[in-house]
């Protein structure tokens, strides 16, 4: 199939390697010279009008998502990879005239690729069943469970799953800030938690350092908006955000001038059993 990829970050490389890789013929497009330069050294052709692809997806940032749509040449179906708001990509497909489908992705900036290459699931927005067929078809060589849902139901599991993710690492931090308080290895104590097997393993043992990244902190910020424009308060969702906030403030005893460890007296102590942290 030939198949158009506009935007070559982190998303779109992702993308346009797995799509090659799957045996697909693919044309890359992107505003920036450089990352043009990149795809072109990379061995991508650039994607015109004249080349008629049947599938175009759309991976740039969502604040630039509608002028990047309005640009985009003709195809029969452009699909959406930006994270946005439930009800985006329904809004979009009004307001440009384009047939849009929304198609997640969960990938980790450092292990783009080969995220894309071995997702645990895929999951595809489209009201047009035919579309949303095509688009499962293009991707079951990667032999992971196919869901076809309505662009609102993916684009909501995608800003959740961020905001997820966003929490379980600000809960592992505010331990961390309890932790340091009372002279506790919060990485031990994560480490030991996340043996309950209802206790996920990540955030669990790298902590003590903000969220960070391009997605997580964007993404909680438009989901806490997105829920104040329907009039309701993610105080949750707020909290998380504010925890990472308190990061790196000095412990109480080193403002006050105190002895640190208040609660030494009852940590085990090294003796002839070698209790080690």
């Amino acid at each position: 199939m030939k198949v158009g990829v506009t935007g070559y970050g982190v998303v779109g490389k992702a993308t346009a390697d797995t799509l090659r890789r799957l045996g697909n013929t693919v044309l890359v497009h992107d505003i920036s010279p450089e990352r043009m330069d990149s795809a072109i050294a990379e061995g991508y052709a650039p994607l015109h009008e004249a080349e008629g692809v049947e599938i175009d997806f759309c991976c740039v940032p969502e604040t630039h998502l509608e002028e990047a749509l309005l640009a985009m040449p003709e195809s029969p179906l452009i699909v959406v990879r930006s994270t946005v708001p439930p009800g985006t990509t329904d809004r979009l497909s009004t307001q440009t005239g384009r047939t849009l489908a929304y198609m997640p992705e969960f990938l980790k900036e450092a292990t783009s690729t080969w995220d894309a290459m071995n997702p645990n699931f895929v999951i595809i927005g489209c009201y047009d069943k035919e579309k949303g067929d095509l688009l499962a078809d293009l991707f079951a060589p990667l032999m992971a469970p196919v869901m076809q849902v309505t662009p609102p139901v993916a684009e909501m599991t995608k800003i959740a799953l961020n905001a997820y993710l966003h929490t379980i690492i600000s809960f592992w931090n505010e331990i961390h800030n309890i932790c340091e308080r009372v002279g506790v290895p919060s990485h031990l104590v994560g480490k030991l938690a996340s043996q309950d097997p209802r206790v996920a393993a990540y955030g669990a043992v790298m902590h003590g350092t903000p969220v960070g990244g391009r997605c997580l902190p964007k993404d909680i910020k438009q989901l806490i908006e997105f829920a104040e424009s329907l009039d309701y308060e993610p105080d949750l969702l707020c909290e998380v955000q504010g925890v990472n906030e308190k990061l790196g403030l000095p412990l109480p005893s080193a403002r006050e001038g105190t002895a640190p460890d208040p609660l030494g007296h009852l940590l085990p102590k090294r003796g002839a059993m070698e209790q080690r942290w």
